[in-house]
This record gives structure tokens, sequence and C-alpha cells, in this order.
């Protein structure tokens, strides 16, 4: 009888590893794989503050939809079935509290967001008026496996990027059918992260819009940093990212106010007004000829840094967590 490999786990903290030592090539690609997914949120609900509430009743959705495997082990979590499954269940519902300490968004702007989301139909309310639950209007419905499939496409490209440096030898078509037949699972973890995500820079920036208008100058610092160095570890990568010296010229990494516009479909003149934003709040530097913006890395205050240690660090353990589960059971399940 031919004996069964034992299946090795993958930890977060490989993945963590690996996210330091391949820092400039997967944080690029991460980077990159945040800026579509904030930038299709954005385009749905006009604010990532916004969109981030909404994410807190999905999160939860998705975990009432796995629940139902407590009655039913064979319960189908696919994303063809999510739209039956959302009107099988019980809605879990919210307080506004419960959303303030998800996001750390402040009390005021949940409550005027919420208002604006049960006006718009994308929330209603409960027996228990203090409580509301995530609606899909039949538009929704008509649109929302479009939209999920544009946003597992990327994340599969992100997760199929990430097997090969761990030489786990998975297949993208695998990773996108799989994402894609146990749907709520994987979209339960991945909310998740992002929540965590979200609400850190909230705190840090008290404007999420801002997070993804400054993550189109952090891309080019990371892909253009100079990566000759050796020993990538997380109190270098600061001094690395955003260093203009004779090799790191400012035009490689500086973006204009029209370019963000391009990739995130916000109005350019809300762009302009958020990079000075930002300017003046010392994270980003303006060139003077070009009017492009650029990461500041350079100033001795490391609370105006937006690629610090602290952050960096965050950012690696709270998605390795999730890219520990997802490739786990990708793995699982090719075998």
């Amino acid at each position: 009888m031919q004996t069964l490999k034992k299946f090795q786990e993958i930890l977060p903290k490989d993945i963590a590893i690996l996210l330091k030592t391949d820092y400039f090539n997967l944080m690029a690609s991460f980077y990159e794989t945040q800026s579509s997914f904030l930038t299709n949120i954005y385009q749905r609900y006009n604010s990532i503050e916004t969109a981030n509430i909404v994410l807190c009743f999905a999160r939860n959705t998705h975990l009432e939809i796995i629940r139902q495997r407590e009655k039913n082990l064979n319960f189908d979590v696919s994303l063809e079935r999510f739209v039956n499954n959302f009107n099988l269940i019980n809605k879990p519902s919210e307080k506004i509290i419960s959303i303030v300490q998800l996001t750390g968004i402040p009390k005021e702007t949940v409550r005027r967001k919420i208002k604006n989301l049960l006006n718009l139909g994308y929330l209603t309310n409960n027996k228990d008026k203090n409580r509301y639950s995530w609606q899909l209007s039949t538009k929704d419905k008509d649109s929302y496996h479009e939209i999920i499939n544009v946003e597992i496409e990327v994340l599969s490209k992100f997760v199929f990027k990430f097997s090969k440096s761990l030489k786990l030898n998975l297949d993208l078509s695998m990773i996108r059918k799989e994402l894609k037949s146990q749907f709520s699972f994987y979209w339960y973890h991945f909310l998740s992260s992002q929540l965590l995500w979200l609400k850190r820079w909230q705190i840090t920036l008290k404007d999420n819009d801002l997070l993804l208008i400054i993550l189109q100058t952090i891309i080019p610092s990371v892909q253009y940093a100079d990566k000759t160095k050796k020993n990538i570890n997380l109190d270098n990568i600061p001094k690395i990212v955003g260093k203009i010296n004779d090799k790191y010229d400012v035009s490689k990494i500086a973006v204009s106010a029209t370019a963000v516009s391009e990739v995130t479909r916000i109005p350019r003149a809300t762009c302009i007004r958020k990079l000075e934003k930002l300017v003046a709040l010392g994270f980003l530097l303006r060139e003077t000829k070009t009017k492009r913006y650029y990461v500041n890395q350079n100033i001795e205050s490391k609370t105006k840094n937006i690629v610090t240690s602290e952050t960096v660090k965050f950012t690696i353990e709270t998605f390795s967590q999730f890219l520990s589960v997802i490739l786990n059971s990708l793995s699982n399940y090719k075998k």
C-alpha cells in the first residue's frame, strides 16, 4: 500500500520571513494588489471609509455562511452560490459602536455614513433600530459576480507569484478555481486581514482615501529601490525605500496628480487636494519643476515616514496570517 506523503504546514512566520527577504519583489506585487482592491471598492462607494464600513458587514456575512457547515458539512460556499446563500442565512447585524471598534473611524462619521448607506439601500435596519445589516439590491446581485471575479483574478495572480517563491508548484487556474469554489471561506479571511490593515491606516491618516493615493507613490519607490543591498531587514527597509541618491533619482519614483487620478479613478482635483494634504503632513514631497510627488523618507522625524519599520512589520504580520491560511488550503486541495 502506498504511503501518503505527510503535508508540511506553512506557518505565518515562514511567510513573514519570505516577505522580508524578498521584500522588493513580493511587496511591490502586494501594494499593487492593494491598490487594485481599494480602487474597486472606492468606485463602488465613492469613499474608502464608506467601503470599509460595508466590509465589516460583508466579512460577518461570509462567516455566517461558513457556519452553515456546522449543520451540513457539504454546504456549498462557492461564489456561484453566494447570492442564494445570502438570501438563505439570517443576516448578521451590527451596532454603530462595533463598526467604530472594527474600523477606527470616529463614531459620528460612522453614524453619518451608515445613514447614507441606508438611504442608498446598501444597509437595512433590523427590528432593533440600533442594529443594521448588509443588503444586496437587485442591481448589486446582478453585478456582484462580475466585481468579485475581477478581485479574485488580481488576488490569484498575487498568490500564484507568492507560491512560486515558496516552490509550491501551484497552478494559476487551480488557484482561481479554488478561490471561487470555497469563496466565502477565503473571502472571510481576506476581509479580516483588510479590516485590520485599514484600521491601522485609518488611525494613522484619519482619511483612508489618502491611503489609496499614497500607495501610488509607494509602488514606484519599492520597484526602483536600491536592491543591491544585502541582509534586508525591517530596520534597513525604510532607509532603502524612498532614498534619493545618484543611482536612484526622483524622476523614477515621482508621480503626477494626473497619473494618480487615472489609476485610482479619483477625480484629478480631489487627487491634487489630497496629495497636497499629504505633503503638508510630511508624508510626501513635491518636486518644484514637474510638480510630481514622491515618498518622503529623508526626514529625521520618523513619525512622518510612511514606510517605517513598524508599518512594514504590521503589514507583513497581518497578511502573513491570511497567506498562510490560503496557501495551506490550496496545497491540501492539490494533494
